[in-house]
């Protein structure tokens, strides 16, 4: 793999990407970062094969340590380019692990996460605030503003929030991803019981480094003087520019950022968008963060 260098300018929204003789051209109104891969490559994601499966064990498993899934999303637009499924299929076998339709709800985006394209096969909601700047994962349940059965109510599986952005400027994407801590190898059950519980609640009025969840935060891009441009490093599953694409890693307790990588996504080509995940995350919980990235209206 050659190095791949994007040439980004202040007043010059296009780019020419070139990688091994082939060229690419890309646009936005945002500053995208220059994608680099160096001689001296940083920990790259596992490449060790995962057997997929579109059930809802495999799509809450956390994914063992030392593997990495690597899939593959396609977006199916209507009118006007709009977003109406997102389709995440595994990049070797081409199994469907998940079919994602966008629902129009008052006040908010409402997601409804399928094992296949048939919409009886739910396994989880998507849910966002108006302004998209919030996303929870839930799992199949009653919120607790329908039901007074405690057996009946959902878990939360994931929390995702996006600093709001004035004039969309900003040095790269930057958003914070947090999801139950582990019991016994098993994510921590989350259970909202009223509006002040809650992943949510937790990580905004308890102790940063709380026991019960894991927190993760996206890379911030380094100004390259070289190239004039902010720069990521990634592998070669990303090799073209899109405002869309990020690198997810856990914070230490220290704050700092871990050197590993838990979620790479990126654009491969005109067709490809392609996911790297790792522990500790699920399918269902990675696959979730990548809606709200393609469908963040702050990012649009």
């Amino acid at each position: 793999m050659s190095d791949i260098i994007i040439e980004n300018h202040e007043e010059v929204a296009k780019q020419n990407i070139i990688s091994n003789a082939h060229e690419f051209d890309n646009s936005s109104e945002q500053r995208i970062p220059t994608i680099l891969t160096p001689s001296i490559q940083p920990p790259q994601l596992s490449i060790s094969e995962i057997t997929p499966k579109n059930t809802d064990e495999y799509l809450n498993t956390i994914i063992s340590q030392g593997n990495t899934l690597e899939c593959d999303v396609k977006i199916v637009k209507g009118w006007f380019g709009r977003h109406l499924k997102y389709n995440f299929y595994h990049s070797k076998t081409q199994t469907l692990l998940l079919s994602v339709k966008k629902q129009q709800c008052l006040g908010k985006h409402k997601f409804q996460l399928s094992k296949s394209e048939n919409e009886l096969d739910i396994v989880g909601t998507l849910e966002s605030n108006f302004t998209g700047t919030e996303f929870i994962l839930y799992s199949n349940g009653l919120s607790y503003k329908n039901t007074q059965d405690k057996e009946a109510l959902r878990k939360e599986l994931a929390y995702i929030h996006y600093e709001y952005q004035l004039l969309k400027t900003r040095k790269g994407n930057l958003f914070k991803a947090y999801i139950p801590s582990l019991v016994e190898g098993c994510p921590r059950q989350i259970i909202p019981i009223d509006e002040n519980t809650g992943l949510k609640i937790k990580t905004r009025f308890l102790n940063k480094r709380n026991e019960e969840y894991f927190e993760f935060q996206t890379q911030e891009p380094i100004w390259s003087t070289k190239h004039q441009s902010f720069t990521l490093p990634f592998n070669s599953r990303v090799n073209s520019a899109s405002v869309h694409n990020f690198l997810l890693k856990q914070l230490n307790e220290d704050g700092k950022l871990n050197k590993d990588v838990a979620i790479q996504f990126g654009k491969f080509d005109d067709k490809f968008l392609n996911i790297d995940v790792t522990y500790p995350f699920t399918p269902l919980q990675a696959f979730s963060i990548i809606i709200s990235q393609l469908d963040n209206k702050l990012l649009i």
